[in-house]
């Protein structure tokens, strides 16, 4: 009796069976349908038939709502009218119920009664509640009648209305929903033309070093509504790590292999991602890039490093930013060429001591023939007269550990963030002009050349910040004809040659090949036959930098 499998509604037929001189009596039930009523049933039967449901009411004498439906199915489908119907509406003690008494006594309770409790004195009772009618229904023209309780549904027919309350029991789709909150407000009330479902659904972000900065710059994407992040890093976490870098913690830094290693920072990051929101599609590549300077070994080496860059130039064409968060400054190379190969956005962030720079790399140069459009933003390394090559060579291990201020990070990747954002919001993209330089002492012959500003601000090319001064430069630089990452010669170069370019220029050791290639060498034997003094009357070197 006390099943919890029995259907909502059955019938219920008494069997009286004589065996041995004794009467024997049992119940047959079946689950309700028109098939068993017509088909299982035999005419004896159907004289004896019961019908039940199982009632949720907890009024002894009220009846509960499935009345209703029974009713209508046993007139309109059965077609059984106009004649006496046994009714039964079953309820079992296994069945929760709140009754009246129950809930004066919740509201008179002291708070610290829990209500499970109330509860409980339903489950314990063995009486059975259960009633038993009698009714004879009419034959009205029920094709008339109409229906309570059903709407038209989105095909236009009667039936129920299904409401799904999944979400608010889901941990996470509710943590999914707050974070498009949070951005929706900022919409609603203070900047109508923030583009919410480009970040949440149409960018892509590659993160090339989960560092200090690839960190703090995942966090700050996260928390505007980036879903789709992928790190890049080969190296794995230490003990000095969790402190500074806010996706680890001390259970990264041990016993992940043989030796007793930490997990690859890639790895752990993105996991850590997914723990803090698990809406984001964060994905970990562990793979070296390779670098001007810095040779291959081994034939082992050369076919891993092929293998890098094929990966690495996959993931870029595949992302929509590409952030650069490397530590040192050959590691940069190669992800800002590729950049310029594919025509990629790329945000280059870069730490000192107590000062950082962050920047957004100017548009690819155009191909042979085209016509350049606008003025080129450089990039990285346009400002630089020498090639990259071995930084950390005949360096001590301390001179090749990254120092810096603690704050530093957390500063340069929140900018890098919001310069993104800015750029994805402008109508050019990362193509955008910048505002030009102004002179400290500006004359008449400036130019004050208004710059078209994104919807969200100001798109500077570089900002460059100093805590001992607490100060900000945004200097704007146009691109280097002559520079060895972006410029028109080496983008072709690597178009023509692929990875037999990057294997020269790694196994170079002084740099020579890259700046014969681009033809800076050229231009630095120019520039040291220019004759450099000036005439007292056009003042000196020296001033004339003071005005900038």
């Amino acid at each position: 009796r006390d099943k919890l499998s029995c259907p909502a509604f059955f019938i219920a037929v008494n069997l009286k069976e004589r065996n041995n001189n004794e009467m024997k009596e049992e119940v047959k039930c079946l689950p309700l349908s028109y098939k068993n009523y017509h088909s299982v049933l035999s005419e004896e039967e159907k004289q004896h038939v019961t019908f039940c449901f199982l009632d949720p009411s907890s009024m002894k004498a009220a009846i509960g709502w499935p009345m209703r439906n029974l009713a209508a199915y046993i007139a309109l489908k059965l077609k059984l009218t106009d004649a006496p119907i046994r009714i039964v509406a079953y309820r079992p003690s296994a069945m929760r119920r709140i009754t009246p008494e129950m809930e004066q006594a919740h509201c008179s309770s002291d708070t610290n009664t829990p209500s499970s409790s109330l509860l409980s004195s339903s489950l314990s009772s063995q009486e059975d509640h259960s009633l038993v009618l009698s009714i004879i229904l009419p034959s009205t023209d029920w094709v008339s009648t109409s229906v309570v309780g059903w709407e038209r549904n989105a095909r236009s027919k009667p039936g129920p209305r299904l409401v799904n309350l999944s979400s608010l029991f889901n941990h996470d789709q509710l943590a999914a929903q707050s974070v498009d909150l949070n951005l929706s407000l900022m919409k609603w009330r203070l900047l109508p033309n923030l583009n919410t479902q480009k970040l949440a659904h149409h960018t892509k972000c590659l993160l090339l070093g989960a560092g200090t900065l690839g960190c703090s710059v995942a966090r700050t994407l996260l928390g505007w509504g980036v879903r789709h992040i992928t790190f890049v890093d080969n190296g794995r976490v230490a003990y000095s790590n969790p402190v500074r870098q806010n996706l680890f913690q001390l259970s990264d830094c041990h016993g992940h292999t043989n030796d007793g290693k930490g997990k690859h920072k890639a790895v752990a990051a993105s996991e850590a991602l997914r723990r803090i929101f698990p809406g984001v599609n964060a994905n970990a590549h562990v793979l070296s890039i390779p670098m001007p300077g810095h040779s291959f070994g081994t034939k082992e080496e050369l076919q891993g490093a092929n293998e890098d860059v094929n990966v690495l130039e996959q993931l870029v064409r595949d992302h929509d930013v590409v952030f650069l968060l490397t530590d040192t400054r050959e590691s940069r190379w190669l992800p800002t060429l590729l950049c310029a190969v594919h025509d990629k956005m790329l945000i280059n962030a870069a730490l000192g001591l107590d000062t950082w720079l962050v920047m957004r790399h100017g548009a690819a140069p155009p191909e042979q023939g085209q016509q350049l459009q606008r003025q080129r933003l450089g990039c990285y390394f346009c400002n630089d007269v020498v090639a990259p090559e071995n930084s950390t060579r005949e360096r001590t291990l301390d001179q090749q550990c990254t120092v810096t201020r603690p704050g530093l990070a957390p500063i340069a990747a929140a900018m890098a963030v919001e310069l993104m954002v800015t750029m994805l919001h402008h109508h050019d993209g990362h193509r955008a002009d910048a505002p030009p330089n102004v002179p400290k002492h500006p004359t008449s012959s400036t130019s004050t050349t208004s710059v078209k500003p994104s919807p969200l601000g100001i798109l500077p090319h570089q900002i460059r910040g100093f805590l001992t001064t607490y100060h900000l430069m945004m200097p704007t630089t146009p691109a280097f004809h002559c520079c060895t990452a972006c410029s028109p010669k080496v983008v072709e170069e690597y178009k023509h040659f692929g990875f037999q370019l990057v294997r020269r220029v790694s196994e170079d050791v002084g740099g020579q090949y890259l700046e014969n290639l681009t033809g800076l060498t050229q231009f630095k034997q120019a520039a040291d036959q220019v004759d450099w003094d000036m005439d007292e009357d056009t003042g000196s070197a020296d001033d004339a930098e003071d005005d900038w």
